[in-house]
């Protein structure tokens, strides 16, 4: 199998290849749904036998569903989803795949000169702990931090920076704050030269705040108890509030510290990255947002969000 070709890549190819040789579909069925040329299609047919990454069906060597991947991202218009099967059941168990998955996706897609930007979630602090190197990026923190220890939030930003021997621009910043407080931390030299860097960044990589119950934000809005606020939130994005279909939120606009909707659609590659039982909802806002271009998630949210897309909120 070639290591030259990246996780996406082989994902999209080993699809087309089972469907047409494991399922027997025209090339010219396959070609409309995932977007090419039917020559384009024959030929990726051809390589993923060459590269041996069908044998009938898919042999990855990454523990992705094609089928699952490729449904999801040709439903919501995205760029590319991995869809990540998940040997254990537990939230742990969601979270440790989709962080591995995660850390392939960088190692794949981080190019020298980029300008990355990653959110401090519990996901991504694990994937940037398998992360041995990158390409030479400078690394960019999207929000302040959930977590109660500030050390813990910024460990993401930290571990990708080493691995990329790039520069770093953590936020030493809670992540809310009423807005008197976030406005003057928003002057303060420190913050304003990782808050800058917002408007360079290439590639972000954002974990999915799952509310009530599996969103750090969350937590801290309850312990204002300002819940009443956000009633209608099922997702956080970055610093986006998104409802259950997937439109903005602004409860808490003037409180938060991190990148705006509008910074983050401007960015050329965003990707989310979240799953588990408490999330599916969540998932399924941010797919619906068209926030992302990419979405790494498991196989239960994924199923979800296929089964309910269509459905008012």
């Amino acid at each position: 199998m070639s290591n030259s070709m990246d996780l996406q890549s082989r994902v999209l190819h080993a699809y087309v290849a089972v469907q047409h040789l494991g399922h027997g579909r025209p090339i010219l069925e396959i070609a409309e749904e995932v977007g090419l040329s039917r020559f384009a299609v024959s030929r990726m047919v051809k390589r993923a036998r060459e590269l041996g990454l069908v044998e009938v069906r898919a042999t990855l060597g990454d523990p992705v569903d094609i089928t699952l991947s490729t449904q999801l991202a040709s439903q919501f218009s995205l760029r590319s989803a991995l869809v990540v099967a998940v040997s254990g059941t537990t939230e742990d168990d969601v979270r440790g795949a989709i962080a591995a998955v995660t850390a392939k996706f960088l190692q794949d897609n981080v190019k020298d000169g980029d300008i990355i930007g990653a959110t401090p979630g519990r996901t991504m602090v694990r994937a940037s702990r398998l992360v041995d190197s990158l390409p030479t990026a400078d690394v960019v923190q999207l929000t302040g931090v959930g977590n109660s220890r500030v050390e813990d939030g910024v460990e993401a930003v930290l571990n990708l920076g080493r691995a990329s021997s790039g520069e770093t621009y953590p936020l030493y910043a809670p992540f809310l704050a009423d807005r008197q407080t976030t406005s003057t931390m928003l002057t303060h030299p420190s913050l304003q030269r990782t808050l800058q860097r917002f408007r360079r960044i290439s590639q972000a990589f954002l974990t999915i705040g799952g509310w009530p119950d599996s969103s750090l934000l969350a937590t801290q809005v309850s312990d204002y108890g300002d819940e009443h606020l956000v009633k209608d939130v099922v997702a956080e994005l970055g610093s986006t509030l998104l409802d259950a279909d997937g439109r903005d939120v602004n409860a808490l606009d003037g409180r938060l510290i991190g990148i705006s909707s509008a910074e983050l659609q401007a960015i050329p590659q965003r990707v989310a990255i979240g799953g588990g039982a408490g999330k599916h909802d969540a998932v399924l806002a941010v797919l619906r947002s068209g926030l992302a271009d990419v979405v790494i998630t498991d196989v239960e949210s994924a199923r979800y969000a296929l089964e309910r897309d269509g459905e008012a909120g």
